[in-house]
């Protein structure tokens, strides 16, 4: 296959708040061999520098990528823009700080040549150079080990965990299950939560996900870009919103199951050492716990957002 031969296969791109970082990793997708169909960036960014702005004007105008700009900062919404504005059989996920090897879409399509293959996550290094072959002692929990498979594991092998950060599906199957949860508004267990309805799927039809070491990247993990989980200070290392994210997922995908995870969790955030002796942070964030609770019944109640209900 020529440089310049190109696979059926759409790469959605989200980005927020990157500049440098977005047009080195745009430059590593032009350099792909094979190209892929179409690369869309669906972009949050209110202003970008000079240099990004030039950059995306020539590649808009030469037709090189798919832009959409999108007001609301949320990287869900914009995953799942990408989705349905995507015409590959094969999409591919990626975030917008990785580094990448120049056969990354070819080898990503490789894996759909079985036919029974519906999801395939690459291996992702962050703060580690090097793959393992050795498993977290919380891949063992009973019920929820499963989302603690380590991003960057050696071997290929099915998985349930697939992560968004490099991660490709066949369209169809991604638009069948609703896509990517939109009330996770803060990007942590939203990629697990897709990926336990994707297995739910696969167990009623025989089809696999696929963990694939031979397609790896490395993610940089910039402090500029997407919401994730946080707190208020070295006290309250949990928000509202962190709880809002954490629970909605257990609570949800895992009901009663759940219930040792939600334990650690309330454990290390709320109930540590540091703040059992200053009463004051203790309450603060058990409030905050409170809160988030009450907020994640109202998600519950409410109901997910999937490309399906819109």
């Amino acid at each position: 296959m020529s440089a310049k031969e190109s696979v059926d296969l759409s790469v959605i791109l989200p980005t927020y708040r990157r500049e440098h970082i977005l047009v080195n990793v745009l430059r590593q997708l032009l350099e792909q061999s094979p190209m892929p169909l179409e690369i869309i960036v669906i972009d949050q960014t209110d202003k970008h520098d000079f240099k990004t702005k030039d950059l995306l004007d020539t590649l808009i105008k030469e037709g090189r990528i798919k832009y959409i700009y999108q007001e609301e900062k949320h990287a869900n919404i914009a995953r799942n823009r990408g989705i349905i504005e995507s015409k590959g059989e094969i999409i591919l996920i990626l975030n917008d700080d990785i580094i990448i090897p120049k056969d990354l879409v070819g080898k990503h399509f490789d894996n759909f040549k079985d036919p029974s293959i519906v999801a395939v996550s690459g291996a992702v290094l962050e703060n580690v150079t090097e793959l393992t072959d050795k498993f977290p002692p919380s891949y063992y929990r009973k019920y929820t080990g499963w989302i603690h498979f380590p991003l960057n594991y050696s071997k290929r092998v099915e998985t349930i965990n697939l992560n968004s950060c490099n991660l490709s599906i066949r369209r169809d199957i991604a638009i069948e299950v609703g896509g990517f949860d939109e009330n996770f508004y803060r990007t942590y267990f939203d990629d697990t939560d897709l990926s336990l309805r994707m297995h739910k799927l696969c167990l009623r039809r025989g089809l696999k996900t696929i963990h694939d070491p031979g397609v790896c990247i490395m993610h940089l993990k910039e402090p500029t870009g997407g919401l994730r989980p946080s707190g208020i200070n070295d006290y309250v290392v949990a928000d509202r919103y962190s709880w809002m994210t954490w629970l909605y997922f257990f609570i949800l995908d895992f009901g009663f199951y759940a219930y040792l995870d939600i334990f650690i969790y309330i454990r290390t955030c709320v109930f540590r050492k540091r703040n059992i002796l200053r009463p004051y942070y203790l309450w603060v964030a058990f409030q905050e716990f409170v809160i988030g609770l009450l907020k994640t019944i109202g998600l519950i109640i409410r109901g997910r957002r999937l490309i399906s209900r819109k």
